[in-house]
């Protein structure tokens, strides 16, 4: 494994020489081998170990498995504790929420320290689960390429040096050097999707399709990067025309979006196909973004609150003014609103399946995923409003005995004055339901999990782009 370990650093990821790293440590077989396979290699560590306050003492003798490792190899150990069925958003899986609050950790360890590179203990067998679940789910040639080898956050790389290296090379190595690991038991609950894939699915592809379905799955993720990076040199060279083949006008759109500092996670195909024709129409790409995304369409499926003195929202990076600090969007049946900086969608279904109602925020308020669950009893027929905070305002937030004052609760969340105009307040009936994304209210909380229920998430939006000639 070493050897495979030092032909990727050579060959895949970025000179590590003088350099600090900071390695994401679990205590299980692929992060105690990374530590091991670097240390010797003589890369300077730093180790980071999260306790997720899932597992109960099983996590805490894992926390005090990695700090006896770090000892014994003299390296420095950042740890962190979270309780993530608490900070789990609703609608978030543990594991997703897990892989949230573990990714954020790491990024703050690495900006506090200075440190520009986080290694991760993904292996070719994690490649092959995630090429398999993005195929069944349906995917892009750039999400063929899977796991890659290094990936960008801001001016910090995440790289991977076990990512040519298969889990059984891993557990040898371990086992030629003596040393002990973590055995997660969530690992071989086959409810987890990524287990059943790992566990069931694989193992039954190699028996009955292809002996060799990891091999082959690897290289499609090889084929499919080659082609992804060399479809995206040829997106930036390719002028923007409608003549310009639709497979790179769209990856032309996907990148112009980024760089305008759109989430990529949440930018949706169609979005990108809308940008992608735009040069079919006389409009500029600036023009066709404003008319799509930063203007009110007028919509038979909601209103503005007449008593508002406008239903304009600001652009990226502006701060509140009166102008539009009064939103309020009443909602009156299923469809669709669009404003300058979101877009609802509302489906009906009378079931305990959730309603949906989705916000895409603007840059500069939250990139944040969030959603709250609201009784669909308990809001009945009535109105829903959607607006901004007020001075005054009040709620009785589920677990609280009393109520509390909403820029207290600001305060409490730490978000700053200059964007607290910026998140969404639902009232129904005079009073304060959620404050969306962060807190429910006492008598509008689902009573239980097959209650009827209204779902609203808050979803990041492209923000308004530069102008393109």
């Amino acid at each position: 494994m070493l050897a495979t370990v030092q032909n990727t650093l050579a060959t895949r990821l970025p000179p590590l020489r003088g350099k600090r790293v900071l390695v994401a440590v679990s205590g299980g077989a692929d992060s105690v081998a990374l530590t091991l396979a670097l240390h010797q290699l003589g890369v300077k560590l730093v180790l980071a170990h999260v306790n997720h306050g899932i597992r109960g003492r099983a996590a805490a003798a894992d926390a005090r498995f990695v700090a006896a490792l770090a000892r014994r190899l003299g390296l420095p150990l950042v740890t962190g504790k979270f309780s993530v069925p608490q900070e789990r958003r609703p609608g978030e899986s543990l594991e997703m929420a897990a892989r949230r609050i573990r990714r954020d950790f790491l990024l703050r360890t690495a900006q506090r320290r200075n440190l520009h590179l986080i290694a991760t203990g993904h292996t070719a067998d994690d490649q092959a689960e995630t090429l398999l679940l993005r195929i069944a789910r349906g995917t892009s040639v750039s999400g063929l390429a899977g796991i890659r080898h290094s990936t960008r956050h801001g001016n910090i790389t995440f790289i991977r040096p076990l990512r040519d290296a298969t889990r059984q090379q891993v557990e040898a190595f371990l086992r030629q050097q003596k040393q002990r690991w973590r055995e997660d038991a969530t690992n071989t609950d086959d409810f987890a999707l990524r287990n059943r894939v790992r566990h069931e699915i694989l193992p039954l592809l190699a028996a009955r399709l292809n002996p060799n379905i990891h091999a082959a799955l690897l290289r499609l993720g090889e084929i499919a990067a080659a082609e992804d990076d060399f479809m995206a040199g040829l997106a930036r060279r390719a002028p923007r025309s409608a003549k310009t083949p639709l497979a790179l006008r769209r990856r032309q759109a996907l990148a112009a979006l980024h760089r305008a500092g759109a989430d990529p996670a949440a930018v949706d195909f169609a979005a990108v196909d809308q940008f992608s024709t735009a040069w079919k129409n006389p409009d500029t790409f600036s023009t066709v973004w404003k008319k799509n995304f930063h203007s009110v369409e007028k919509s038979s499926f909601a209103r503005p609150a007449a008593a508002k003195k406008s239903s304009t929202f600001p652009q990226r990076g502006k701060k509140v003014h009166p102008a539009w600090a009064g939103f309020s969007i009443v909602w009156k049946n299923p469809g669709t609103f669009s404003t300058a900086w979101k877009t609802i969608f509302h489906s009906v279904e009378n079931s305990a399946v959730p309603r949906t109602l989705r916000l895409r925020h603007g840059r500069g308020f939250t990139r944040r995923l969030d959603e709250v669950c609201l009784s669909a009893t308990a809001v009945g027929g009535r109105d829903l409003i959607f607006r901004n905070w007020r001075a005054g305002d009040r709620m009785q937030p589920l677990g609280m005995a009393g109520s509390k004052k909403l820029s207290d609760i600001f305060t409490d969340l730490k978000v700053p004055r200059d964007q607290r105009a910026a998140w969404v307040v639902v009232e129904c009936g005079g009073e304060i339901a959620a404050l969306a994304g962060w807190r429910v209210a006492r008598a509008f909380a689902v009573p239980g999990p097959r209650a009827p229920a209204l779902r609203i998430r808050i979803q990041p939006m492209m923000p308004r782009a530069r102008s393109s000639k």
